[in-house]
């Protein structure tokens, strides 16, 4: 039996309710399997070829342990791939990448799946599945064409005028001094505080999360504000 046809692709009511759609969970595999209470997550690399499977777990224990994305053990089998040489959703969003130039970078899985949501069939959303850039990452973002670089990583901060926020947003700016000279690159930051910590910019829908694109950061702004924190 081939690994995928162990899971169950009925759409778990948790994501459901979490800005994810029916159409979103198929079109990147995502499945459920009883044995683990987990939700399972394929990745594939650009030409489509199955890397590894992480498992979102659904249980208090897990998630209190920190377990609450691990790769999964089938049949004695770990189904992990070294994540920062790939970017989840490549072999599904490279054409809409490459046709328009544009990336928006996310952490996890799950905002690439509601970003879907939000803009189906015209996703451009990759994720980094960590809260770092790594060199091998930007070598693949270069390879796409991108013209235009969004980073929209999650909201580690309460109040955007704090240190926590500024030391945030210096972490950012080194990310994407990365791709600076080969591309446009924007931060996407909450400075509204329309977001809860730890939210990701597409947590709160399509609404909140255009309020807070039309508040991005260009990269040259963002040098520029650098110097004077």
């Amino acid at each position: 039996m081939k690994i995928l046809e162990m899971f169950c692709y009925k759409p778990h009511r948790e994501w459901l309710e979490d800005n994810i759609s029916q159409e979103a969970m198929k079109k990147f595999e995502i499945g459920y399997w009883d044995k683990l209470h987990k939700i399972t997550i394929p990745h594939r690399d650009i030409c489509g070829n199955l890397i590894g499977i992480r498992g979102r777990a659904l249980t208090k224990e897990d998630i209190q342990a920190g377990n609450k994305y691990m790769p999964l053990t089938v049949e004695k089998n770990l189904l992990t791939h070294q994540l920062g040489k790939n970017l989840y959703g490549i072999y599904q969003n490279k054409d809409t990448i490459i046709k328009t130039g544009k990336l928006f970078l996310v952490e996890s899985e799950k905002s690439v799946l509601q970003i879907e949501t939000m803009y189906p069939g015209f996703n451009y959303s990759l994720a980094v599945c960590g809260s770092n850039i790594t060199d091998d990452q930007c070598e693949m973002i270069k390879e796409l064409g991108v013209t235009k670089c969004y980073i929209a990583f999650d909201k580690e901060y309460e109040d955007y005028k704090s240190r926590i926020a500024k030391l945030y947003y210096l972490k950012l700016i080194r990310y994407a001094q990365k791709l600076n000279p080969y591309m446009t690159v924007y931060l996407v930051m909450d400075r509204q505080g329309l977001l809860q910590k730890k939210d990701s910019p597409s947590d709160k829908g399509k609404m909140i999360f255009e309020k807070l694109l039309d508040d991005k950061i260009e990269i040259s702004e963002a040098v520029f504000r650098e110097e004077r924190v």
